[in-house]
Formats: C-alpha cells, sequence, structure tokens
C-alpha cells in the first residue's frame, strides 16, 4: 500500500471511489437523490481540478489501483479539517484509512487540533474515529443539499499519542 500526493489524472479515479464510498455509507442516511446531487458537484472534474491544484490531497494505491483518497486543509495556522477520507467498499479494514490518516497527519505543519464531521448513523467512520483517537466535541444540526442531517465533530488534540499512532 502506497500513499501519495493527488495528480490531475487520479480525477476518474477519486471520482468513483468518491461515489461508491458515498453509496454504501449513507444507503439510508441520506437520499440517493441528495447524494447524486452532492457529488456531481463537489467531485466534477472542474471541482476536483481545483482541489488537487489548491488543497492538500492524497490517494492511496494498493497492487497499481487506486483504493482510497483524503484531503485537509487549515482552519488556522494550528488547526486543520479533515475534508474527506474515502476508501472503496471492498478495501476497506484493511487498513487504507489508517494509512491515508498518518499520511495527512505526516503532511500537517504546527497542527495542535484536528477536525472532522461525521454524519450521525455512520457508525462506521465514528468508530474509526474514535478508535484514532477523536473525540466528541459536539453535535449539531445541519441541512444538507435540502435534507436534514444530525452531525457530530470531533477532534483529536496533537498531544494524543494515537495521532501518531493511528
Amino acid at each position: 500500500m502506497y500513499c501519495r500526493r493527488a495528480v490531475k489524472e487520479d480525477i476518474q479515479d477519486i471520482r468513483d471511489i468518491a461515489v461508491q464510498s458515498w453509496h454504501d455509507t449513507y444507503e439510508g442516511i441520506i437520499p440517493r437523490e441528495v447524494q447524486d446531487t452532492y457529488l456531481d458537484k463537489a467531485y466534477s472534474k472542474e471541482r476536483l481540478e481545483e482541489s488537487i491544484d489548491k488543497a492538500n490531497m492524497f490517494v492511496c494505491e494498493k497492487a497499481g489501483h487506486t483504493i482510497g483518497f483524503a484531503s485537509y486543509f487549515y482552519d488556522s495556522p494550528f488547526t486543520a479539517e479533515v475534508s474527506a477520507i474515502y476508501v472503496l467498499p471492498g478495501a476497506q479494514r484493511e487498513g487504507v484509512g489508517s494509512a491515508l490518516m498518518r499520511h495527512l497527519w505526516s503532511h500537517m505543519q504546527n497542527v495542535k487540533e484536528l477536525y472532522i464531521d461525521v454524519e450521525s448513523g455512520n457508525e462506521k467512520a465514528e468508530n474509526f474515529y474514535l478508535m484514532s483517537g477523536f473525540e466528541l466535541e459536539t453535535e449539531f444540526e445541519e441541512v444538507f443539499e435540502g435534507h436534514r442531517l444530525r452531525t457530530k465533530r470531533l477532534c483529536m488534540k496533537a498531544e494524543n499519542e494515537k495521532l501518531h499512532r493511528v
């Protein structure tokens, strides 16, 4: 397994992983048409080109195939947020998410707090992050593409030993 910075040639793989992961993860949580509306916008070729140019986006490969991707952005010089971490459903529970988290962390500079938002009902992701050392900070309601969701904001502090062992 190998993680590296995403390049424009990865766009189709990233989009495919996003679509497959979203449909697998959010079935029963977010209606399919809401998912597809969001995915069409957030993972369009133009949006992904911009993200690859401006963001910290990485992919994970195994046997020459892209099986996951992740990205983050800085909220401030000392805080960052994981904006995406998705793994093909067939490659989940094989350490890909952990490898991507380690890779993200290795690229962050001076980050003291790392945040991620997880939709209530996404128990696989929530358990992964809690086992990785994140803690529940707050819960809130939001409207996502016209659909009401309950979201959990998780935080990991830099002094957490697990942060370096994810």
